[in-house]
């Protein structure tokens, strides 16, 4: 059943075709997903005594919002703030809420009590704290409680709407913005369109992988309706790191390099093309379900295994034979001119 459920998924998300039967279905239930929204758009907002900077998509996964909040988390930490992220946890063990993680106290082994997301996060920045919370409100209290964070970055925030926020940054993949233009759980839209209204500011991500028309195009649509900022972003593979031992290499050893490319991620295919631009030779393509668990099997290959810095955090840390791939967000750069931000 769960292979059936991933494969309808990544043809939904592919826009593949599926039997009539199913999609009358599936398309039965979006009301389901219209309602959801509409009652959480009535619900109480709460305002808490700090700064709330919500990042999330309007589609499901697979929009590269990790690195935005990391790159967010880290000038805010720069310019003196005391920041926590707030976070579901997505994938993680149950726990009681709110988790707290306080600046500079995580444990590799709580990577299973938080989710790789937020485990990833705590790694790159060990002076950031966190809360795992699926009461966005509790767990921003908590961070105040806890740790006088005067900064909260909610993590996957934009349906968290009982949280008021200060910033409410909307990520859109600029080559599919909106899937395949249906609602879940017969696209991945998460909300219909107008959900577009709420955002204070729209960040296009991986504009580099879509011809500049494309971008040019979605970019118009969006600021004849949307009165919000909008910013150009792409992915930049930076370097790499083996699971193992921790110790770094520059992205020239991958290079010529004979690799198995494994992830767990919402969008493989474009970890995929990332190494294959960076010059590896990838002998097998190992696809697995969104944060899907690595069995010890697919650990046993005879060439050195490549994968992303988050499925790097659902891996035993004494495994070996193990590159994770650093990826950071970046501006845009079209015709040698910063399109970084432009409003109506």
């Amino acid at each position: 059943m769960k292979q059936f459920l991933y494969n309808l998924s990544e043809r939904i998300r592919l826009d593949a075709p599926i039997s009539l039967p199913l999609d009358m279905f599936l398309r039965a239930l979006t009301p389901l997903t219209r309602l959801s929204i509409a009652l959480r758009k009535r619900g109480k907002r709460t305002r808490v005594p700090a700064r709330v900077i919500s990042y999330g998509n309007l589609t499901t996964g697979g929009v590269g919002k990790t690195p935005a909040v990391l790159t967010r988390a880290r000038e805010e930490l720069a310019r003196g703030h005391r920041v926590a992220v707030l976070t579901r946890g997505y994938g993680s063990q149950k726990t009681p809420e709110p988790y707290v993680v306080a600046p500079g106290t995580f444990r590799p082994e709580q990577m299973p009590l938080l989710g790789d997301e937020a485990s990833l996060l705590l790694r790159r920045l060990p002076e950031l704290g966190l809360v795992k919370s699926a009461d966005r409100v509790k767990g921003a209290l908590a961070a105040i409680a806890a740790f006088q964070a005067d900064t909260l970055i909610l993590d996957d925030g934009y349906q968290a709407m009982y949280l008021e926020r200060d910033e409410n940054i909307l990520l859109l993949d600029a080559g599919r913005p909106f899937g395949n233009g249906h609602l879940l759980p017969r696209g991945i839209l998460r909300e219909p369109l107008d959900g577009l209204q709420r955002a204070t500011e729209i960040m296009l991500t991986r504009c580099d992988d879509s011809p500049p028309e494309t971008v040019d195009k979605l970019r118009a649509w969006l600021q004849e309706r949307v009165g919000a900022p909008i910013c150009c972003t792409r992915h930049v593979p930076t370097g790499l790191w083996e699971v193992g031992s921790g110790e770094t290499h520059e992205l020239e050893w991958l290079r010529d390099k004979h690799v198995v490319a494994l992830c767990g991620i919402a969008r493989p295919e474009t970890f995929f093309s990332t190494l294959e631009t960076l010059g590896a030779r990838i002998e097998e393509w190992i696809s697995l379900p969104d944060h899907g668990a690595i069995s010890p099997a697919l650990l046993e290959q005879k060439h050195w295994i490549v994968t992303t810095e988050k499925d790097a955090m659902r891996l035993p840390p004494d495994v070996e034979g193990v590159m994770a791939l650093t990826i950071e967000l970046r501006d845009w750069q079209e015709d040698g001119q910063d399109t970084r931000k432009q409003s109506r």
